[in-house]
């Protein structure tokens, strides 16, 4: 019985991925992309004998079959010559990247930050089991996980790896608050969950692809950080959401500087106040997940 994941592949997915398996199909590619590289160029075209003579092969006749068979998905052909389509630039981009590779292990770096869940303030970056991941070492509690592909890793050192997650993690909650994966840029949906750590309630926004089936988790308060209120008020008193790791602002969500009064789960209501340097910004989140400002809050 066909089950609904095998359902979804579908026969095209299956013989567009058979078309990359072979070495000479892939030199194509590699060939099309480095003469992109070469002319700082996107989409840039070459003519059948210019793409022929930059592909070790043995006859045109045997090259002009490797060519066919990425026509279409991997190559569009048009009428003066061949160019990567998205999906070939994808592949050459992934392949030289490294994605099918592990990542390289690096000795924990210690963290800004303080736990939300002990209040220690130690709190350290590390790879486990291929990911990245930062966890407090008082008590053992795991804050953040996320992907960790092998060219992230490329050139820079335990503390630079780390300091580059903290931008890039940012930039995949800006691209879901505007309902965009950051994967494959299809239409992500949000929701709010509900969960209780220990007695205390806590709570997430989950965004799921509804293409690629991506999952991301962030915590309420990172829609109401980004607010361009809340963003203003936190850069004045030395916190810019999007230069602060989101780890660092863990132990604050959870501190007294932050309150959430959550009125309803269904429909969701609640209520944000941040407190700093003795100033006081309110802020509301509806069932759409929209916040606004407070009026003298």
């Amino acid at each position: 019985m066909e089950s609904s994941d095998d359902a979804d592949i579908g026969r095209a997915a299956i013989d567009a991925i058979e078309a990359l398996g072979s070495e000479r199909r892939l030199e194509i590619l590699f060939a099309l992309a480095d003469r992109e590289w070469e002319e700082r160029t996107n989409g840039y075209v070459m003519s059948f004998t210019e793409l022929y003579e930059a592909v070790d092969v043995d006859s045109t006749s045997q090259f002009a079959y490797h060519l066919k068979r990425l026509v279409g998905w991997f190559v569009a052909e048009t009428p003066e010559g061949y160019r990567l389509t998205y999906a070939g630039d994808k592949i050459v981009r992934a392949v030289r990247s490294g994605l099918y590779e592990s990542p390289p292990a690096f000795d924990a770096v210690a963290v800004d930050g303080t736990c939300p869940v002990c209040r220690e303030a130690d709190l350290v970056a590390d790879l486990h089991e291929e990911r990245f991941v930062v966890r407090c070492s008082a008590c053992e509690s795991t804050l953040l996980v996320d992907s960790f592909p092998r060219s992230q890793a490329a050139g820079r050192s335990p503390a630079e790896i780390t300091e580059s997650f903290g931008y890039r993690i940012w930039s995949a909650f800006v691209a879901t608050r505007g309902g965009v994966c950051p994967e494959c840029y299809g239409r992500a949906d949000a929701s709010v969950d509900a969960h209780d750590r220990d007695g205390v309630s806590f709570y997430t926004v989950v965004s799921t692809c509804r293409e690629c089936r991506m999952v991301i988790h962030v915590p309420i308060e990172v829609p109401v950080a980004l607010h361009p209120t809340a963003a203003d008020f936190l850069r004045r008193h030395g916190l810019p959401p999007l230069e602060t790791p989101l780890w660092e602002l863990f132990g604050r969500f959870a501190s007294d500087d932050w309150t959430v009064d959550v009125a309803s789960r269904s429909p969701f209501e609640a209520r944000f106040e941040i407190t700093l340097d003795g100033e006081t910004l309110a802020l509301e989140m509806d069932d759409s997940l929209a916040v606004t400002p407070v009026d003298g809050g």
